[in-house]
């Protein structure tokens, strides 16, 4: 049975409807052997043809195509259900409490209707369900009362022992049920909910990051430095603005194929030399920055690393070398006094406006690499 897709959860229910039916079957036969050992030959009878029911359609419900006929099929169980309960109750009374499984079962009936179909039938499935039921019950309970506990003397006669072992079996199978439908509601639930926590995982990163890249973007850079607790306990960082040298020639000469390839590489080489305290974020274009925690020499050293791993980088594109370096211009956040004018200073020297100051740093970041594109290239420029 296919996924379905209703009231906004989706949701396969082939395994857990063939279960359902192999278990039936199996209480229909424990009750068929019951009803035989005790000469209430007609519910015997009729016991057969729920097994072989249930069999049938536990088969059925494995079948791609029985996805389109689901709400026949759930129909069909639960209806023999009711006439199952009713039958016994009218035959061998109400005390042996085969009442039990429609009442049971309506938890499970409302679960299935509430996932295959749509919310108008859904509601009218339930109350067709519930009214019926308690109708034909109700009558059921009447009869077997008026007729002295059951309709016929003639078709059953239980003695006092034979009623409580039906007793035990029917509040034995009936909690059973209950507890094996908790059960499966809770696993069931378990499973929709790490889907939708995953979806949510997903839907967060895709709104954080670059789809090509896997590096954040320029949402969730500030974010990080309204969060960040290096930047709000005043301790060091440093930002380096890079930008891929030639990268339209690339994409000019190889494709845009290969520019995408020369981006991911890149942008994988930045990710595993920077630590999760830091961020890495594709600023436009083939632009990046990268924020260093720790000592403006440590994060020189570092970068100076990273762009030695972008030279070394060995990329071969439909059987073509492809060469990449990478320039960067670099500033310390002891410089921001430097990047931005005397009044703006004041503004920035405000932690509800310490954006100011950030984008004053990389602005000298962006114009010290600029420096290094029109003095060679495939170099860092820090002052």
């Amino acid at each position: 049975m296919k996924k379905s897709s209703v009231n906004g959860v989706e949701f396969n229910g082939k395994i857990t409807i063939r279960m359902l039916c192999f278990l039936a079957a199996v209480m229909h036969f424990v009750f068929l052997l019951l009803f035989w050992r005790f000469k209430v030959m007609f519910l015997a009878y009729f016991n057969i043809g729920s097994v072989l029911f249930y069999i049938t359609t536990g088969i059925i419900a494995g079948f791609e195509k029985a996805a389109h006929h689901f709400m026949t099929l759930v129909s069909l169980i639960f209806s023999e259900i009711v006439i199952h309960a009713v039958l016994c109750t009218i035959f061998l009374g109400v005390d042996v409490v085969f009442i039990l499984y429609p009442i049971c079962s309506l938890p499970v009936f409302v679960y299935y209707m509430f996932f295959y179909t749509k919310r108008s039938i859904f509601l009218r499935a339930i109350i067709i369900y519930i009214v019926s039921s308690i109708l034909m019950l109700g009558m059921s309970v009447a009869l077997a009362e008026i007729n002295g506990g059951t309709i016929s003397s003639s078709i059953a006669v239980l003695s006092r022992q034979e009623k409580t072992i039906f007793r035990v079996v029917n509040i034995t199978f009936a909690t059973i049920m209950l507890y094996g439908f908790t059960m499966m509601f809770y696993v069931e639930m378990s499973i929709l909910m790490n889907k939708q926590r995953k979806l949510t995982e997903e839907l967060k990163f895709t709104a954080t990051h670059d789809a090509l890249t896997g590096l954040t973007n320029r949402r969730s850079f500030w974010d990080y430095f309204e969060n960040n607790e290096t930047i709000r306990n005043n301790k060091h960082y440093s930002i380096a603005m890079g930008d891929l040298d030639n990268f339209k020639s690339i994409n000019d000469t190889y494709g845009h194929g290969c520019g995408d390839l020369v981006l991911k590489s890149v942008a994988q080489i930045i990710i595993n030399s920077t630590t999760s305290d830091e961020i890495v974020c594709r600023w436009g274009g083939e632009e990046m920055v990268i924020v260093f925690a720790g000592e403006r020499s440590a994060g020189y050293n570092r970068l100076e690393g990273i762009r030695k791993q972008i030279e070394a980088l060995c990329l071969t594109y439909e059987g073509l070398s492809v060469n990449v370096t990478m320039t960067f211009g670099f500033a310390d956040c002891e410089e921001i006094s430097r990047a931005i004018s005397e009044n703006e200073l004041n503004d920035a020297l405000d932690t509800s406006s310490v954006r100011v100051g950030i984008e004053s740093l990389i602005s000298m970041a962006d114009k010290r690499l600029y420096v290094g594109k029109r003095s060679g290239k495939n170099k860092i420029v820090d002052k």
